[in-house]
This record gives C-alpha cells, structure tokens and sequence, in this order.
C-alpha cells in the first residue's frame, strides 16, 4: 500500500499515527490506573515531556532518513547529467537546444566550433538573432514549423556562413521538446557537418568527368579517320564540279543550268560535310543535357562515327527492328556504345571469317537492356573478372588504354544508374555456330513508349 507513497508523505503519516495512538493509550492508561487529580495532572504533563522526546527522536530519525534519500537522488540526478554531458561531448554529431521562444538552453563544444566561438557564455540565452549569419532566418522559420506543427523535421540540407565567412554545408535534423504534458517547450537540433564530404564528391565527380573526356579522346585516332573516310567522296564530288565549271568557263562552253546543278551539288556536299563536323563535335561535348533518345537513331549515330573501321574490316552489324523511346544521356551512351565496338573490333584482329557485331535493344519492365555480341571467339575466363579494372588490357600499349571498358562501367553505374554485365556464350546465326563475347547493360528507366 505504502509503495507508490512519496517519502514526505509517509513521513508525515507516521508522525499522524503515532501521536494519535500515543494521546489514545496514554489517556486510557493513565485514567484507569490513576484516580487522584494532583496526580493525574502531574503525570498529564509528565506524559506530555515524554512525547515531545519520543516525538523528537522520530521526527529524527525519519528526517535522517528523508535528507539521506534526497541525497541519494541528488547524487543520481549529479550523475546521470554528468553522464549526459559526456555523451553530448563525445557524440559524433553537433547538437543543441533552444526554448520555445527559440533562446539557446545548451549545446555541444561541437556546436559552438561550428558557430566560430570561444565559449558557451557567448551562446546561452540568445537567439539567432543574435548572430551575423546569413541563413539564420532560415533557422528561425525551421524552428517554428517544427514547434507549430509538433513534426520532426529530419536530415536536410543546409548551409552555415559564421562571422569567419567560411561556407559550411550541413545536414541537419530538428526535433521538438516536450513537457510531461505533452505541451511543446523548445526545439532540439542535431547537425552532421558534411561539408568535406561534399567537397570529396566533387572532387570525385571532376576525376570521373576527366577520365570520360581521356577515354574518348583516347577514340580520337578513329574518329578522325572516320571523319576523313566520309569527307573523301563528298570532297572529291565538289573538287570534281568545281574543276568542271571552271573548265568551261575557260573553253566558253558553260551554261546557266549546268552552272545551277552544279553549285546546287556542291552546297549539299557541304552541308553533309557541315553535319559530319556537328556530329562528332557534339560526341565530345563535355555536357550533355537529358534528353529525349530514339534507339534506331541512337544506333545510327553510334555507327556513323566509327563506320570507317568497321567498313575497313568488312565488319556486319546486326540489329532489331524494335524502336524504343526514352529519356536519358545519348553521349554518354553512345561513348559507351563505342568503347564496346571497338573492343570487338579489336578482338576481330586475327579473325578472316565472317565478322558481326549484334546489337538487340529491349524494354523489360521498367528497364531498357541493352546486349552487345560479336563473334570474335569471347572473352578468356583468366581474365573476364578483371576487365572493368582500370588500365587492365590484353592489347599492345599503342592498341590500349585499359579505360574504355573500365569507363563504360563508371558511366553505365553512376551517371546511369545501371549496371553492365560481360560473359563468353555460345549461339547460332545463320547455321552457323560461333563463340563470342557478349555485354549486357541494364538502364532503369522511369517512362518509355515502344513502337514496333
């Protein structure tokens, strides 16, 4: 019954019973035994001189015992804030707490780092208001809504500019703070500092950017012989033309429609000439915005820019019919695209039979797969784990690099966010069986439309 008393109170319930019990029997006992007046008063007072020890030596006692449970309580409540502290101290993360009206309570020394100051007389009892920073009023209105709406407002990203003028980049969380009544009482915030980690990431992103420009400059030895291979009849129809006209001219046989055909022939020679230049020009742009890619056009563009070497070694492709269309980044996929090709047409080298490259592009589900095989014998199981490894190649140091299929990864993964895949298979085409190397991209996408 006496469990769930507070001390004070059974305190005062044992001095309750014990003068009531006490004044009851010492009367009864005093009555029957003691019949003379005089007596009876003189022993009256004698009682009462008695109780007021008795009394005393249990006020006491039980005091003792009251002062001894306060220190013990004492001591815990010492404890366990000392505890607190040290784990606000040594937390791997910035906190600190305001009240309602958005006054500083308490922080971390983290916390006051991060405010550039010395102590935390410099921070307790005022505001944001308080301080030169540029965002504080965005601190101000997070600290309302939190408080206003009793809501969480978890891992945000935020920016700091303190009186040292050094950008800080922060995520952040805000919880609000609750009496036993559930009444809001203050806000509580607790604040990773990722400013270097963001700096990493960026640094990080440059390096990859870097390596995609090295790995299709690496490309360019093709490219420009692609480009001198289509530039070859074009530039010979207009050398033709223009030596025609000018040579009637000087035999005065020329005519007006000849002349018009002519020029006529020659303007649109140029313009391929023209397009040819802002095909390869936009391939080695280093941005590229998202956009919207037709697969046939895809591939068609892919082709254009290394048809010299497949047409040199009397490499097919072969490719569905299907057209699908999707939003993503057609350079990089197409530089991709490339660097898969050219690995085949190097594994083709020494090979005399018939050469092909297919290329079949699908929707499954949510995803567009993308499956690149040749026939050029496949891909050594000595070495099919290790050929997404940077600078890894089989092939003479003025043949490769070892990063286009290691970039083709980093592309497919992190700019993509899918995944590529490469395995030896077996298959049959035309009645014929071969043995060749067989890559597998997989791109999520969120919306395609397929036509057939």
């Amino acid at each position: 019954m006496f469990k769930n008393i507070s001390l004070p109170l059974k305190i005062t319930l044992i001095y309750f019973l014990f003068s009531l019990l006490w004044i009851y029997f010492s009367d009864s006992i005093i009555n029957i035994l003691v019949k003379d007046l005089e007596k009876l008063q003189f022993l009256q007072t004698i009682k009462g001189w008695f109780f007021i020890s008795l009394s005393s030596i249990l006020l006491y006692l039980l005091s003792k015992k009251l002062f001894s449970y306060v220190e013990e309580e004492r001591d815990k409540l010492a404890k366990a804030n000392e505890l607190l502290e040290k784990v606000l101290e040594n937390a791997p993360v910035i906190i600190f707490w305001k009240s309602k009206k958005g006054v500083y309570l308490g922080c971390n020394t983290q916390f006051l780092e991060l405010m550039n100051l010395k102590s935390k007389d410099e921070l307790l009892g005022k505001t944001d208001s308080n301080f030169a920073i540029n965002e504080k009023e965005d601190y101000i209105s997070d600290d309302m809504l939190v408080m206003s709406t009793k809501q969480p407002k978890l891992n945000y990203i935020e920016t700091i500019t303190p009186k040292d003028k050094t950008l800080k980049i922060l995520n952040t969380s805000k919880v609000p703070l609750f009496d036993k009544n559930g009444s809001v009482i203050g806000v509580l915030g607790v604040i990773q500092d990722i400013t270097e980690e963001i700096e990493k990431q960026n640094q990080i992103k440059s390096q990859e950017e870097l390596l995609i420009q090295q790995s299709k400059l690496a490309s360019m030895g093709e490219m420009i012989a692609n480009i001198a291979h289509q530039w070859r009849q074009p530039l010979s129809v207009i050398s033709t033309l223009s030596t025609g006209m000018k040579l009637q001219k000087e035999l005065n046989i020329s005519n007006e429609d000849y002349e018009k055909q002519s020029l006529d022939n020659i303007n649109a020679n140029a313009q391929y000439l023209s397009k040819t230049i802002d095909d390869f020009k936009n391939f080695f742009k280093k941005d590229n915005p998202k956009s919207s890619i037709n697969t046939k056009t895809l591939i068609d563009k892919t082709i254009k820019l290394i048809d010299s070497r497949l047409k040199i070694r009397d490499i097919k492709i072969v490719q569905n019919d299907q057209e699908i269309e999707f939003d993503s980044y057609e350079s990089e996929i197409i530089q991709v695209l490339i660097n898969l090709i050219n690995n085949s047409i190097d594994a083709f080298e020494n090979i005399n039979t018939n050469k092909y490259i297919f290329i079949d592009i699908k929707k499954v589900e949510d995803n567009l797969i993308i499956e690149l095989k040749d026939n050029a014998g496949g891909i050594s199981s000595e070495i099919i784990d290790r050929i997404f490894e940077p600078y890894f190649t089989t092939k003479s140091e003025d043949k490769g690099t070892g990063i286009g299929l290691y970039m083709s990864k980093e592309i497919i993964s992190k700019h993509l966010k899918g995944t590529i895949k490469a395995a030896t298979v077996d298959f049959n085409y035309k009645n014929e069986n071969y043995t060749g190397a067989l890559f597998t991209i997989t791109i999520p996408l969120n919306k395609i439309s397929t036509t057939e």
